[in-house]
């Protein structure tokens, strides 16, 4: 109950001359004071305004006053406070009323300052009772919105480390790329002709995908590729199936001068009668080599027969070595 209002007494008896008396003897307390002179009568107004506390006598015209506790609080507050008033004393009835847990059961004749001190403590404990549950309600609701608030970090904290290895793992990536793509061009500036070019272009291409087959075909004077080299293990495929394997792929090329994965088994119309039957699981990787925007000085071509097919990771690899691959065939001409 708040300081700035009134605690709310019900008085309940059938004795006109009792109800003035308790009335009297509550006004000095400051209580609002609302009287009924039978049990349904406080019913009713008890369930208009319900009292912090109700002082009944026992014994009323139409009930008891334990009628009218029992209805209270199985019908408006649970809770609610109750001092018995009886002239009975014997022990039978006493100990009926006790059964009803009344805050405190008093006997006629009435001591007036034990009454006034009784609701006074009463509604004293009423009152830290309130703020006590007011208060754990307050914690539960906190420890709610913290617990809450503690999800919400931990999902954050789970999102920025799952992108912070997303991110580590791109820029190891990167990282691993460009000391490949360093070794790589190292190895291209010590190389003396174009064999030695595409010996250390097989060679990264080997150590990074795996075994493959390739060929690689330069311009000649007449700007027609011709093979420069033949690639595999343990040993090369003959020129003419290397020939007959890249000339569809020439014209595809200088259509779209691109790296790009083909199926040959898939494509195989696009190949010579002669060599289609070495098709089914081959798999070709082909990296075009342009060392300036328009200009296309050769062609090589990465196959597998059967094996693990290449990947977009391979694609990005080739594209990654292709560029520098061209200069050096460039500076060798």
């Amino acid at each position: 109950m708040s300081g700035d209002m009134k605690a709310h007494v019900l008085v309940v008896d059938d004795e006109a001359d009792m109800i003035e008396l308790l009335q009297d003897a509550l006004a000095s307390e400051g209580f609002s004071i609302e009287t009924a002179g039978s049990g349904s009568e406080a019913i009713k107004l008890a369930r208009a305004n319900p009292p912090d506390i109700v002082v009944t006598d026992l014994m009323l015209g139409d009930c008891t006053g334990l009628d009218v506790i029992d209805s209270l609080r199985a019908n408006i507050a649970g809770d609610t406070s109750a001092i018995v008033i009886t002239g009975m004393g014997d022990p039978e009835t006493l100990t009926e009323a006790s059964r009803h847990r009344p805050v405190e059961l008093m006997t006629k004749p009435l001591d007036l300052d034990r009454l006034r001190k009784t609701i006074r403590e009463e509604l004293e404990r009423r009152t830290g009772y309130e703020r006590s549950k007011n208060r754990q309600k307050k914690l539960r609701s906190l420890a709610r919105e913290i617990n809450i608030e503690r999800k919400t970090i931990q999902n954050r904290l789970d999102s920025t480390c799952a992108d912070l290895t997303v991110a580590y793992r791109t820029l190891s990536s990167q990282m691993a790329s460009q000391q490949v793509l360093i070794a790589y061009q190292r190895e291209l500036i010590a190389a003396k002709g174009d064999d030695d070019v595409f010996r250390s272009l097989f060679r990264v291409i080997v150590h990074k995908t795996g075994t493959v087959f390739g060929v690689a075909l330069v311009c000649d004077a007449e700007a027609e590729l011709q093979i420069a080299g033949r690639f595999g293990v343990p040993h090369p495929d003959e020129a003419s199936f290397c020939r007959e394997l890249c000339d569809p792929l020439i014209d595809m090329t200088l259509a779209d001068p691109k790296c790009m994965l083909m199926d040959a088994g898939d494509n195989s119309g696009k190949f010579s009668e002669s060599i289609r039957r070495f098709l089914p699981g081959l798999s070709m990787l082909t990296m075009p080599l342009i060392p300036s925007p328009g200009e296309l000085i050769g062609l090589v071509v990465l196959y597998r027969k059967g094996e693990q097919p290449f990947t977009d990771a391979d694609i990005e690899l080739a594209e990654m070595i292709s560029p520098p691959t061209a200069m050096a065939v460039r500076r060798n001409d």
